[in-house]
């Protein structure tokens, strides 16, 4: 590797670069870490700020992820400038505001090198009994700027580079749709299994590393192939669990795997016989997957791949170092979430009405809304329902009779849908008069 014809490399802004002091006697000597070994100015350099960030394009509520900025050629010694945060400028926008209930939701973690810790706070209304409706996805744009005085020769250098990242609400849980139904048997380190249900942060599972594939390889495990697994087992630990629901998902070997379609599985791929990840949705009977069997990873035929459409509990687990563990004996990753699908919330009931039919019936109604699995019913005799009279959570009828429970006067009521925990938005209020 070599710098272009015509590139200046300062002695003097290389040590500014590496926070030594400059303008005095600086020698490559003082300011080589490893000093007595052969050094040149052009090992500190690099020849392009790479033009895109890494990282997922969506993160989830209460979750972090890391974001980087890469370099093209960069020399032996570069990393003590990448490893320095004052050679990186980093920002988000909208800016994060701690009290925000439509933006604001995305913070960078303190002294971001050329990788910053990006965390998504509370995304408002939060809760079952407050959070009327799913909270969209909302876009941020990170900002990463490389300007270490030293190599401005380089393409892209001291130009801020870009990426559009949404924050998730996490409330229902479908944080990405790399997730596995709940009944699926995970590995634990001991080698007794779980169901993924019964996961819970600090656990720890059995996982592996791969050749060629770093730890927390989040950002870029779709790249990594091999012809040889090269695996070596590891001990991972659960570091964040979210639950949720899908309305399909697959089912591989007659129940052997049961995950939703981005989930990434390893396999040795029939397209070229490496070994490699695959989503799930793209992954053929001609592949085969990896499994523990009797302790060691061997590869296995896939003899049926059906999709499902129907509802499903469904859970997400993040798992470190290594970003792998084993369900139901098969080898999968962590996630990816450059990908993002979620069950919308239940519509509006239609037709709310009251309707005295005789003397022991005095009902409310509304129209059934499709998918709903539950009603919210509220009556109060106050318009802004401070103090409801009536108050039915989890209500799986669509008529309710009032008879006993009100007496004469002015009353309002209102309803809404549940659809697997989520709830819809409240009709417009009904006066009923008395």
């Amino acid at each position: 590797m070599a710098r272009t014809s015509g590139d200046t490399l300062s002695l003097n802004n290389l040590a500014g670069a590496l926070g030594e002091t400059q303008n005095s006697n600086v020698s490559l000597n003082t300011l080589n870490s490893s000093a007595g070994t052969e050094v040149s100015l052009d090992d500190y350099g690099i020849d392009s700020v790479d033009i895109n960030l890494s990282g997922y394009t969506y993160a989830v509520e209460g979750t972090s992820e890391s974001y980087s900025i890469t370099f093209g050629e960069a020399g032996s010694k570069f990393s003590a400038i990448s490893g320095r945060n004052a050679n990186f400028t980093w920002a988000v926008s909208p800016s994060y505001n701690s009290n925000a209930s439509t933006a604001g939701f995305l913070s960078i973690g303190a002294s971001p090198t050329a990788t910053a810790t990006i965390t998504v706070g509370t995304m408002n209304p939060q809760g079952a009994s407050s959070q009327t409706s799913l909270m969209s996805n909302y876009s941020h744009t990170i900002t990463g700027t490389f300007n270490d005085g030293y190599n401005d020769h380089a393409t892209r250098y001291n130009e801020g580079l870009t990426k559009t990242v949404y924050s998730v609400d996490g409330y229902d849980g479908n944080s990405d749709s790399l997730c596995i139904l709940v009944e699926t048997p995970v590995t634990l380190q001991d080698g007794s299994t779980i169901e993924a249900g019964d996961i819970v942060e600090g656990l720890k599972l059995q996982g592996y590393s791969f050749s060629g594939l770093g730890e927390d390889s989040d950002g870029d495990f779709y790249s990594w192939s091999s012809e040889e697994k090269g695996e070596s087992a590891e001990e991972v630990e659960v570091v964040n669990v979210v639950f949720s629901f899908t309305d399909a998902y697959y089912n591989i070997n007659d129940g052997e795997i049961k995950a939703t379609q981005d989930h990434p599985m390893l396999v040795k791929d029939s397209f070229d016989g490496l070994f490699r990840f695959k989503k799930i949705g793209h992954i053929t009977t001609n592949d085969k997957l990896v499994k523990k069997i009797d302790g060691v990873l061997v590869e296995t035929d896939i003899t049926s791949i059906e999709t499902v459409d129907e509802t499903a509990e469904i859970v997400t687990i993040d798992v470190e170092t290594q970003d792998t563990y084993l369900i139901n004996g098969y080898v999968t990753h962590n996630k990816g979430g450059n990908s993002h699908s979620d069950l919308s919330g239940p519509a509006t009931p239609s037709n709310l009405a009251y309707t005295e039919v005789d003397t022991e019936n005095h009902n409310i109604t509304w129209d059934a809304v499709s998918g709903a699995s539950a009603y919210r019913l509220q009556v109060d005799n106050n318009s802004d329902f401070s103090s409801p009279i009536i108050d039915e959570d989890e209500y799986n009828g669509t008529t309710y009779n009032v008879v006993t429970a009100l007496g004469s006067g002015t009353f309002y009521a209102r309803v809404r849908a549940i659809d697997h925990g989520l709830n819809g938005s409240y009709t417009t209020s009904l006066t009923i008069s008395r």
